[in-house]
């Protein structure tokens, strides 16, 4: 995983000032954070260690580590006896994550105009020919997909080449285009992404659909898991805030496919 932005530094109320879920302290959230983490062996002095369950392994067994490696505060699941530093308690940690790394970054997708591309096939395909067409229109915009970021003149791996990089990656690849002055970014999202979450606090203006063929099972369990976790870009549409450069809300399916029925019963705005 790439390492974030050490420059950065952000109060923890602030980040967690526009948190739209409800979480629990009794600590003093007025401390400098330096970064998020969510692998205890990548913890460094000052960061926000995310506790997660998974597959394998519980990331709240390693909250001695993070501690140790200098964590400022903790974000978990669990209950917990007291630590010797802030634990925030919240109902879902890895859905936790997206909005703790947004308001770490700022909220980028919320100074860009966002493009969501998903589906079973085409779909870096379709973010690559639609990058060089916004290019060619002269519109300042990035890329973020399964290959690769490109922010500017950059070109940076993601690292995963199968799916949407993690949350904190995702919002610092979308912070650096804001600062690079770019105006859009054309996000490939991934069924894997939008099931975990990845993406929920990137401010989705408009979504688009290839199309959903019954692959991928063997994550999603059944062709109505899979359907439904391509469908949360289109749920994400209809929940992004008020820009000041103005919300499209546009929605892009493929009519010829069989989720089209399913994807338009949604109003996206």
């Amino acid at each position: 995983m790439p390492n974030h932005n050490k420059s950065r530094i952000i109060s923890l109320s602030r980040i967690l000032s526009e948190f739209p879920f409800k979480y629990s302290t009794a600590d003093n959230l007025e401390i400098p954070i330096t970064g998020i983490a969510m692998d205890s062996r990548r913890v460094e002095r000052g960061n926000l260690y995310v506790a997660m369950r998974g597959e394998s392994a519980d990331g709240h067994d390693f909250i001695k580590e993070a501690i140790s490696r200098g964590a400022a505060a903790i974000v978990g699941e669990r209950e917990l006896e007291p630590l010797s530093i802030p634990y925030i308690k919240v109902e879902k940690s890895r859905q936790a994550l997206t909005w703790l790394a947004a308001g770490y970054y700022d909220h980028p997708g919320r100074k860009l105009t966002v493009i969501g591309i998903t589906g079973t096939d085409g779909k870096t395909t379709t973010c690559n020919l639609l990058f060089q067409i916004l290019l060619a229109a002269k519109i300042k915009a990035g890329l973020i997909s399964t290959v690769n970021a490109v922010i500017g003149e950059k070109v940076l791996d993601t690292g995963f080449h199968v799916t949407t990089p993690d949350a904190p990656d995702v919002q610092r690849y979308m912070a650096q285009m804001v600062d690079a002055g770019l105006t859009h970014v054309i996000l490939e999202t991934t069924s894997h992404g939008l099931a975990q979450y990845r993406v929920d606090a990137c401010e989705f203006d408009i979504g688009i659909i290839t199309n959903i063929t019954h692959e991928h099972l063997d994550q999603h369990g059944t062709y109505e898991n899979y359907r439904a976790a391509k469908g949360r870009l289109f749920e994400l549409l209809g929940q992004s805030m008020t820009k000041k450069r103005g919300n499209t809300g546009l929605a892009v399916l493929n009519i010829d496919d069989s989720s089209y029925e399913y994807l338009a019963q949604w109003r996206f705005r």
